[in-house]
């Protein structure tokens, strides 16, 4: 039964991202990630808005949708017969390549690709199968989504009274919007299902697999991307976020997803123009799943966004004031106070939301600078990643990478924003766990919340700047 969702957000996005022309610009891998994504978003929206005028949960929304989707997509077949040969076309020729270029490598190169791809096949079995066959479980808020999701299964509605029995104990301050998400996989059920509660977790992991693919596969080649692949499944702390129940893992996705789409489609240095316009709508949707998944997640959306569009423009020296239509990706984060609002309004008075994430202020500032001047505090993450061999290997290859970029940054346009936007995210963790020593972050998010938001920032730049530059030295 779960498969009708996953299908249901697939198939609903595949149609728009074709109708918007984008087998034109993107391969195939690309679309169903960012197709599932924008769909997933949609329908999240859908089913809280849903709540808000109907007092119920259901698919009916993601079904509307779907089914004008899938006319409008009908009539333009109807008004264009060759366009569905077109799309179709398009993914052959994404399946041909592959065909060609791994006939056209020597035997050990073959048989690599085969090993590398069962072993990156064999994580993501493991993945499903450990996150389908064990109820999530942990303390704090992650028991407080288990819980929510659980009441919004059986209730079929969102209990946000903390007063009512129905519903039970939840970590009061966190937004419904994880809980939302879960819940949409789990509304065909009558019942609350252990083990499908966090199945976003082992989807993500699945998808990220063919975000990979479908991002090399277009920037370089078949080896590199089946060599990226075998990278990212090696990587323990990803694996394990993989199957753990907190959204950090879901969340950096879908933040990575916006950033990339928007340097690579909407804003690319090495075009003079906006070649990929119609991407505007799917962005925004995901910018506002990326906004509200956590509670800071506005923050980094918002501030990546702006870092996006500022160093475009700087680099390219361009008239900002000509460019007042590319804000329209505001609207998502506009959106989200609004939501926000919405969600303060059904909530008890003396109820706060845990909103910590979206604010900097003054006090924060005084709180960093006296924290940093504490005897051991400012090596307490470095210490802590020794723990960890992944994080410290990570980190070594970026060192390597920026002193490539910064060797041969003349050739390294095309990694010039994302650079930019991974310093700057880093400088915002960094600021976070300082100004905030009383929560506790510098022996538990040090390790687990922000790490895993940049990691798959850090692959894309570590593999784009080696790449680039392995290939400026061959020619």
């Amino acid at each position: 039964m779960i498969l009708f969702p996953i299908l249901l957000s697939l198939f609903s996005w595949l149609l728009i991202l074709w109708l918007s022309n984008q087998h034109r610009y993107l391969n195939i891998f690309e679309q169903i990630v960012l197709g599932f994504v924008s769909a997933l978003s949609l329908f999240v929206l859908e089913l809280f808005l849903g709540w808000l005028l109907f007092n119920r949960l259901s698919l009916v929304g993601p079904l509307v949708t779907f089914f004008v989707l899938l006319g409008l997509f009908v009539h333009r077949i109807k008004l264009n017969p060759h366009y569905l040969q077109e799309v179709l076309n398009s993914i052959g020729m994404n399946l041909q390549n592959i065909s060609h270029q791994f006939l056209a490598y020597k035997l050990w190169k073959k048989i690599l690709i085969v090993a590398m791809l069962v072993y990156a096949l064999f994580k993501i079995v493991m993945v499903f199968s450990i996150n389908t066959h064990m109820p999530t479980f942990d303390e704090d808020a992650v028991y407080g989504w288990d819980m929510k999701t659980k009441i919004f299964v059986e209730n079929k509605s969102l209990v946000l009274d903390k007063a009512s029995p129905e519903y039970f104990w939840s970590d009061y301050g966190r937004y419904p919007f994880a809980s939302i998400t879960d819940t949409y996989f789990l509304l065909p059920y009558g019942w609350f299902v252990d083990g499908l509660s966090n199945i976003i977790s082992p989807l993500m992991y699945l998808f990220v697999f063919l975000l990979l693919f479908g991002i090399f596969l277009r920037k370089t080649d078949l080896f590199s991307s089946i060599l990226l692949w075998y990278i990212f499944v090696s990587l323990p702390f990803a694996f394990i976020h993989g199957i753990g129940s907190y959204r950090n893992f879901p969340a950096w996705v879908l933040l990575f997803l916006f950033v990339f789409y928007l340097i690579d489609q909407i804003f690319p240095l090495n075009s003079e123009n906006n070649r990929n316009a119609w991407l505007y709508f799917p962005l925004i949707l995901i910018a506002f799943l990326s906004s509200i998944v956590r509670n800071e997640w506005v923050m980094l959306t918002g501030i990546s966004f702006l870092v996006v569009i500022v160093s475009y423009h700087i680099i390219k020296k361009g008239n900002l004031k000509s460019s007042m239509n590319q804000l329209r990706l505001l609207l998502p984060i506009i959106l989200w106070y609004i939501v926000d609002k919405i969600i303060f309004s059904f909530y008890p008075v003396w109820a706060v939301l845990n909103t910590w994430g979206t604010n900097i202020n003054f006090a924060l500032l005084t709180s960093f600078f006296t924290n940093i001047s504490q005897p051991g505090v400012f090596v307490a993450p470095f210490q802590q990643m020794f723990y960890h061999p992944d994080y410290i290997l990570l980190f070594v290859l970026l060192c390597i990478s920026l002193i490539i970029f910064l060797a041969f940054y003349k050739r390294m346009k095309e990694v010039w924003i994302m650079f930019f936007v991974i310093m700057i995210l880093l400088f915002i963790f960094i600021f976070i766990l300082y100004a905030n020593l009383s929560l506790w972050l510098l022996t538990h998010f040090a390790f687990i919340r922000y790490p895993i938001s940049i990691i798959l920032f850090l692959i894309y730049f570590i593999w784009s700047v080696v790449y680039i530059g392995y290939e400026h030295k061959k020619n």
